[in-house]
């Protein structure tokens, strides 16, 4: 797969989100998807990752800020791969959160995280370096430090977990 920045980020004239309510609309507006969508991801650095990608196929590859975010979001909510994506299908917050209201059909599958993982595997073999998971770390502290209360149910899990250990 050709490595290809996800530069597309607005809402579709055909975006689920225009089914939607108003009254959809006001709660997804006060949820945790509205600050992760607009403050976190973007935020989130595709480039770093270029290397995973073959510079030779044609084929691109699957955004990789939303497999990132998809990532966070698993590790942040203390999900499974299987899991993750049943509620990406599913719930449109997730599809928000990580710009993919606009997809007929949502970019992941369970070989779509495990691929990136044997990528970063491999590239730490490579390296000596874990950028994977240097990166992941580094985003629970841009969660952490946005400071918006709404981000307070995806820190919940992580604070239950320090507490423990």
């Amino acid at each position: 797969m050709a490595f290809v920045e996800n530069t597309y980020q607005q809402l579709s004239l055909v975006d689920s989100m225009n089914r939607l309510s108003e009254r959809e609309r006001k709660l997804l507006e006060r949820s945790w998807a509205k600050p992760f969508g607009d403050q976190i991801f973007p935020r989130i650095d595709e480039k770093r990752f270029a290397d995973f990608y073959s510079t030779k196929s044609p084929r691109p590859n699957t955004p990789v800020n939303i497999v990132l975010g998809g990532m966070l979001l698993e590790e942040l909510l203390d999900l499974t791969d299987e899991e993750i994506i049943e509620t990406l299908n599913f719930d449109v917050r997730f599809q928000y959160a990580l710009h993919t209201t606009a997809y007929d059909i949502q970019p992941f599958s369970t070989n779509t995280f495990r691929r990136f993982r044997i990528r970063n595997d491999a590239n730490t073999r490579k390296t000596g370096t874990d950028i994977l998971g240097e990166y992941m770390q580094e985003m629970i502290r841009m969660v952490e430090d946005c400071g918006d209360p709404r981000l307070n149910p995806l820190l919940r899990r992580k604070r239950e977990k320090a507490k423990q250990i």
